[in-house]
């Protein structure tokens, strides 16, 4: 990737501040190692070594895997299809570019690579896990005043966290909570969108985020985030950690990016 593409949680920030001002369409997706392997089916990876990978083994088992709950079963290409278009239509892409390995950005790149895909804008993807704490001034700015809609398994939690921590400060209104869990979730979750009058959607749907993201941009012409674990921060205050934030990355780093 080209580092004149790369920006900072700041320009990241920017963009999203000006496409609001401006009421004009911005889809922020990020792709991390699940996505990836989505992405990677029959083209960087055989069905063998895909479906032979503990990625597909954890998606398989669902909710009960005890697991991360991936919303997704493997092989799917149906879902590979409309991830790949949805990463292709994008404006900003976030991926794990501190860490080049196949169960991170390697993965990723290699995948950008298959599709000839050359994203307008990079972040890395952990950004979105501190843009309430590093940015937060220009976070707050993003939503006041706004009519949000929020997607997510979690999004009613998020909606109560952001009304009591934010709401009397920054006189927004989140307009509706829409739940999603699976794949095939997806048409239901865009008859609802359709029922509601939105400045921002903050979304929360691991691959699916991506497709919802881009739909939205595209359809409604407004901003769409794919906020990934970020969307937790909205009610706990606290990052959302892992060993490779806390052991490899390093919060500080991130914090400063």
């Amino acid at each position: 990737m080209e580092n004149s593409k790369m920006i900072g949680s700041s320009k990241l920030m920017n963009k999203i501040l000006k496409a609001l001002k401006q009421k004009s369409p911005l889809s922020v997706i990020s792709v991390g190692a699940t996505e990836s392997f989505v992405m990677a089916q029959y083209t960087v990876f055989s069905e063998e070594e895909f479906m032979n990978h503990p990625e597909a083994h954890v998606a398989n088992q669902g909710k009960q895997s005890g697991f991360e709950h991936r919303g997704i079963r493997f092989p799917n290409i149906q879902t590979r299809d409309e991830v790949v278009e949805a990463v292709r239509k994008a404006d900003i892409v976030g991926y794990n570019t501190l860490v080049k390995t196949m169960d991170g950005g390697l993965l990723t790149e290699k995948v950008l690579e298959a599709y000839n895909i050359e994203p307008k804008y990079i972040f890395e993807a952990n950004l979105r896990r501190v843009l309430m704490f590093s940015q937060r001034e220009k976070f707050e700015k993003m939503l006041k005043n706004k009519k949000i809609l929020l997607i997510s398994s979690i999004a009613d939690k998020a909606k109560e966290g952001l009304e009591s921590t934010y709401k009397d400060k920054l006189n927004f209104d989140v307009v509706g909570t829409i739940s999603i869990y699976e794949y095939e979730d997806i048409p239901r979750v865009k008859e609802e969108i359709a029922n509601y009058d939105f400045d921002l959607c903050l979304i929360a749907a691991g691959t699916n985020a991506l497709i919802l993201a881009t739909h939205i941009a595209e359809k409604y012409g407004k901003v769409a985030i794919d906020l990934g674990s970020g969307m937790n921060s909205l009610y706990t205050g606290e990052i959302v950690t892992d060993e490779w934030l806390t052991d490899i990355i390093g919060i500080d780093k991130i914090m400063r990016m």
